[in-house]
């Protein structure tokens, strides 16, 4: 896929789409890129980005917040003016992570204007094994309501079909199978496969659509 800059990560809630935004930051940072993550999520309280504010402070990644970045706990429904950043400057790499449903792609409106010339990413999490998305159709339906929300067009897509520590290669192919016919009708790119960790070696012999994305439980504790 042609470089572009931000890259927005939307989609339904549970689909996997801030464990993905988090593990692609991970891997561009450990090749040696200077990245930029953006928490625009204000709908859900849980799961979010800035929750990995000390892990990623390690690694040398920014991350943009609410206005009171510093207290990630804080539940503020704001977004900090260092958002601004993320859509204007096209030489800083920005992984932008928006909140699920077409409510929590209404906050990217506001950047509409900075975007529509076309130089950006904007890519979908599809999990089959959410109800609200659980066939081709209705992913394709909910594509079509965020963009409506967020003013802003769709690009690409990311096999997210999980079931967390209880995922199995049949999930994976399931919704390889249905990103690559929602590609068909939309012409939206499969961009990447994202798959836990521990199923990896499992599937070394198959060909997935998309790059594989290899993802740690980072959000998410043990007992989860």
């Amino acid at each position: 896929m042609e470089y572009k800059n931000p890259t927005i990560i939307t989609g339904h809630y549970g689909s996997g789409k801030t464990e993905f935004a988090v593990n692609y930051a991970d891997m561009l940072t450990e090749q040696g890129e200077k990245i930029v993550i953006a928490d625009m999520d204000i709908v859900n309280a849980y799961f979010r980005a800035r929750r990995l504010t000390d892990y990623f402070k390690e690694k040398d990644v920014k991350l943009v917040s609410s206005n009171f970045a510093e207290e990630y706990y804080n539940d503020t429904p704001a977004l900090s003016a260092a958002l601004y950043e993320c859509f204007e400057n096209r030489e800083q790499k920005s992984i932008i992570d928006v909140g699920g449903d077409p409510e929590g792609a209404l906050v990217l409106a506001r950047f509409a204007d900075l975007l529509n010339e076309g130089k950006y990413n904007m890519w979908l999490a599809v999990n089959l094994n959410r109800p609200c998305t659980s066939t081709v159709e209705k992913n394709i339906d909910y594509l079509n309501m965020i963009e409506n929300a967020s003013k802003l067009k769709i690009n690409g897509l990311i096999n997210s079909t999980h079931m967390l520590r209880e995922t199995r290669v049949e999930d994976i192919l399931k919704g390889d199978e249905a990103v690559r016919s929602i590609s068909e009708h939309t012409g939206c790119e499969v961009v990447y496969t994202a798959v836990p960790e521990f199923i990896i070696r499992e599937l070394k012999d198959i060909s997935l659509a998309g790059d594989l994305l290899p993802v740690k439980m980072l959000l998410r504790p043990d007992w989860i």
